[in-house]
């Protein structure tokens, strides 16, 4: 058994288990894959064993288990990748923390509204508050793309938790089509180029699942 176990949803629905999954594989670190189905009646059940909350994603690391998907960020950055997930210098970092806790913590019109389903490709008419809530995310992408990019393609130029925590929201927006400016959609399309967000896209349009009937997903 691996020491450093990753318990996820469905690829195809769990928006919130993409964004450790996604910065254990950018930064090559080793860990093994327990997927649980959401939405079931025995979801619960299963989860039990692994999540204090009952909900994905779960981090085990020997005897330490970590939930929420930020907290799990933050000890995959301290403990396997000598804390180089985040921008080097002080501004960058604060900056990309900011912008990370706003995404882990707001936009809940988006998260009802634009659920993350691989499987879909349509336009939904966003309400007014969603309307507002992709305005800000456009202006977080657009403001750190100039102010930060010029080292590379991501937020703050290099790869960092910023990104993993935008990366479903950017799948969400290329599901239901959003209104982009020009330097979002950029950005977004940086993000879904992304070999591995690529394969967490395409494996979660492969999967089998039943319908929802239970809420499972964490933050």
């Amino acid at each position: 058994m691996n020491e450093i176990r990753l318990v996820i949803g469905n690829k195809n629905y769990s928006l919130w288990s993409m964004c450790p999954w996604l910065l254990l594989k950018m930064f090559g670190v080793n860990f093994e894959e327990i997927q649980i189905a959401l939405y079931q009646d025995n979801t619960a059940e299963k989860l039990g064993p692994y999540s204090p909350s009952l909900k994905v994603p779960v981090l085990l690391h020997r005897e330490i288990t970590v939930w929420d998907s930020l907290a799990i960020c933050e000890y995959i950055s301290e403990q396997f990748i000598t804390d180089s997930a985040w921008p080097a210098s002080p501004k960058r970092r604060a900056s990309a923390r900011s912008t990370t806790a706003e995404v882990h913590s707001e936009f809940p019109h988006l998260k009802k509204e634009w659920p993350l389903n691989c499987k879909a490709s349509y336009k939904i008419k966003p309400s007014p508050q969603l309307l507002d809530e992709i305005a800000r995310i456009d202006s977080i992408w657009s403001c750190c793309r100039r102010k930060f990019g010029e080292n590379g393609d991501y937020l703050y130029g290099r790869f960092s938790i910023a990104d993993c925590m935008y990366a479903p929201i950017a799948a969400c927006f290329s599901i239901y089509r959003a209104d982009l400016s020009q330097d979002a959609q950029i950005y977004m399309q940086t993000i879904l180029n992304n070999p591995f967000v690529n394969k967490w896209l395409t494996l979660g349009r492969k999967e089998q699942e039943p319908m929802r009937i239970a809420y499972a997903d964490s933050a």
